[in-house]
C-alpha cells in the first residue's frame, strides 16, 4: 500500500496517491450560479462585504482545499486583509481601485485562509507557491447616491462594484481589472474611459481621458489589451442607467475618468457601474456606415425678354449682376437652362499611420459611428444618442473610446 498520500477532502480516509496529484492541478470548481459576490445591495455593510460560493474546491501547493459553505468577508474587517499598510478598511481609500481575492495555504487543513489584497502578485506574507489567485473585484470611485430605480442607488464611495467581481472560471479573457460584467450582452465592458494608448491602454479611474485619436488607433489600442470597440446595440444596453438628456457638470472636457455627475448633480453611472457614458465624450463605436459627399448640384439659367423700348433682345446670366443688351428679334421671353449633377470619383485615400489606404467616393465617403455624445451636448446626450458624421480618421478633443472583452466561458 503506498505511502506517499496527501489528503484530498475532509480528514476521514479519503486520499489521492502524491505521484498522481498533477491530474488535479489548476483545479478550481464551484456551481455555476454560485460564484463569489457581495452580500447583499439593501444593508450599508453587505455592500462592501465579499461573500464566498457555498461550495468550492481548489488545487494549491499539492493539496486541494475547500470551501463548504458560504463565508463573509467584510472590508471593514482586519482579518480579511494582507496588511494595513494602507488601510483598506477606510472606504476612501478603497475608492476606484481594484483588489484581488487569494486563496492561502494553511497546514494541517482542508480549509483555505481567504485574504484580500492590492498586490496583483501574492498577498504579504505568502508567495506565489503558498498563495493562490482566484479572483478580485472593483470599488465605487465615488458615491452613487440616491436614484430612484437604479441598481446602485445608494452605494457609497468604497463599496464593491457587484458587476466588477470575477473568479478564475468567470472572468474575461483579457485582464479583469477595471471591468464589469453586462449579462444582457455577455461582455466584460471597461467601467472608465479609456486612457492610455497600445499595451498600456487601461481602465482606470483618474486616468487621463485618451482623445485625438482616430477610430483606427482606438481599434489598435484595444486590440492591444485583447479588447474591442462596442456595437450599437451593446451600447445602448451597456449606457442603461446612466444620466439621459444631460452633460456633464460645468460642460467642459473632464480631462480624467470617473467620479463625475451632470448638470442637475447626478451621478453618471450606469446600472452595471460604467462611468461617463453619456454627455463627456463621444465613444467609437465599431459599426459601419456611408455619406455622400463631393458632388455638388448647380443650374445655370439664361432668361431671354424683349426690350418694350428698343424691341431688342436683353440676355442675363445667372451669375451676372448686369442686363446684357443683344440685338435681337423681339420675341417672346425664353428661358433655357442646364443642370449638372457630378457623381464623386471613387479614389484611394491614404490613411494616417502608412498602413494603407481607404478606397472611397468622394471627400469622405466613411463613417464610424459615435454614442453618448461630449460634455457640451446638453439634451442630445443619451444611451441612444450617436453620430453619423465622422470618418474613420477623424480626431478631436471630444472624441474618446470604451472597451469590453469577450469572456473565458460562454
Amino acid at each position: 500500500m503506498p505511502t506517499n498520500r496527501i489528503p484530498f477532502g475532509p480528514l476521514d480516509g479519503r486520499y489521492i496517491i502524491a505521484n498522481n496529484y498533477a491530474m488535479f492541478a489548476g483545479l478550481y470548481n464551484h456551481e455555476r450560479a454560485d460564484k463569489w459576490a457581495i452580500k447583499g445591495y439593501v444593508n450599508a455593510v453587505d455592500r462592501y462585504t465579499l461573500q464566498s460560493p457555498g461550495t468550492l474546491g481548489l488545487y494549491l501547493n499539492k493539496r486541494i482545499y475547500f470551501i463548504e459553505a458560504k463565508t463573509d468577508y467584510a472590508l471593514s474587517a482586519l482579518a480579511t486583509w494582507d496588511n494595513v499598510a494602507p488601510d483598506y478598511r477606510v472606504a476612501a481609500t478603497r475608492a476606484g481601485k481594484d483588489f484581488y481575492i487569494y486563496a492561502c495555504e494553511v497546514a494541517n487543513t482542508y480549509t483555505p485562509k481567504i485574504l484580500i489584497s492590492d498586490n496583483a502578485v501574492a498577498p504579504t506574507g505568502y508567495t506565489v507557491v503558498t498563495s493562490r489567485l482566484i479572483g478580485g473585484f472593483h470599488c465605487e470611485c465615488l458615491a452613487v447616491g440616491a436614484i430612484g430605480g437604479h441598481t446602485l442607488t445608494n452605494f457609497a464611495t468604497g463599496d464593491i462594484l457587484p458587476n466588477s467581481v470575477w473568479d478564475y472560471s468567470f472572468r474575461p479573457l483579457c485582464a479583469p481589472q477595471g471591468m464589469v460584467f453586462s449579462p444582457m450582452t455577455n461582455l466584460w465592458v471597461d467601467i472608465y474611459l479609456a486612457s492610455g494608448v497600445g499595451v498600456n491602454t487601461k481602465s482606470v479611474f483618474n486616468g487621463v481621458i485618451s482623445d485625438t485619436r482616430d477610430w483606427n488607433d482606438f481599434v489598435d489600442d484595444g486590440g492591444a489589451v485583447s479588447k474591442r470597440l462596442l456595437y450599437d446595440p451593446e451600447f445602448q444596453i451597456i449606457a442603461s442607467g446612466s444620466n439621459e438628456e444631460t452633460n456633464i457638470f460645468g460642460s467642459a472636457d473632464p480631462v480624467t475618468t470617473g467620479g463625475h455627475v451632470d448638470t442637475a448633480g447626478r451621478r453618471m453611472i450606469a446600472n452595471n457601474g460604467a462611468e461617463d457614458c453619456c454627455g463627456v465624450m463621444w465613444q467609437w463605436l465599431i459599426d459601419q456606415s456611408f455619406q455622400y459627399a463631393g458632388g455638388g448640384h448647380t443650374h445655370n439659367n439664361t432668361i431671354t425678354f424683349r426690350n418694350p423700348a428698343t424691341g431688342s433682345v436683353v440676355s442675363k446670366l445667372n451669375g451676372e449682376t448686369k442686363l446684357n443688351a443683344n440685338t435681337g428679334s423681339g420675341a417672346d421671353e425664353v428661358i433655357t437652362g442646364t443642370s449638372v449633377d457630378p457623381a464623386p470619383v471613387w479614389a484611394y485615400y491614404n490613411l494616417p499611420g502608412v498602413k494603407g489606404s481607404l478606397y472611397r467616393q468622394g471627400t469622405y465617403g466613411d463613417v464610424k459611428l459615435l454614442a453618448g455624445t461630449s460634455w457640451a451636448s446638453g439634451a442630445s446626450a443619451g444611451s441612444r444618442s450617436r453620430t453619423a458624421l465622422y470618418y474613420r480618421w477623424y480626431t478631436a478633443t471630444s472624441l474618446g473610446g470604451r472597451f469590453a472583452g469577450e469572456p473565458l466561458n460562454r
